[in-house]
């Protein structure tokens, strides 16, 4: 019976922990389910979004500070770039300045997807919170900014 033990969380906070693992894992399955009919998944579509706001700045991203601002492999950005770059949602250009630079932004293609997904993305991250009252709403949305925080 000790055994058993190993298995269940030691406190509370080890328990919400638990639970917020539990959470993202059931609010990327239905964001990917809604993405899946536009042939993306969320991971692309963070990639895409990355590429809107960088568009503000006048550098453009190296894959290398993609893959660190997203937290995955630079391997996996190099990946999800080249699929990118396949159905014209970026372009990839060698940098002018630094031959061993590769510079990526978004093309017109890849803001008409976004203008075709946002507002399904945003309906399904809206539902993910339909059971909850406007207050209730803004309480979690209050603490969960909270934690996000903390883990900056």
């Amino acid at each position: 019976m000790e055994k058993y033990h190993i298995v269940v969380p030691p406190n509370t906070s080890a328990q919400l922990g638990q639970l917020l693992l539990q959470l993202a894992d059931d609010v990327l399955d239905a964001v990917n389910k809604t993405l899946e009919v536009y042939h993306i998944s969320e991971s692309k579509l963070s990639l895409l979004l990355l590429f809107v706001a960088a568009s503000h700045h006048p550098k453009s991203l190296q894959p290398s500070e993609i893959a660190e601002k997203l937290g995955i492999r630079r391997a996996s950005v190099t990946k999800q770039l080249i699929w990118m770059e396949k159905h014209q949602f970026i372009t990839r250009t060698i940098s002018r300045e630094d031959q061993r630079m590769i510079n990526v932004s978004i093309t017109e293609e890849g803001y008409q997807l976004l203008a075709q997904v946002m507002p399904h993305y945003w309906q399904t991250c809206a539902e993910l919170s339909n059971k909850l009252t406007n207050e209730e709403t803004i309480l979690l949305l209050t603490l969960l900014k909270k934690i996000h925080k903390s883990h900056r």
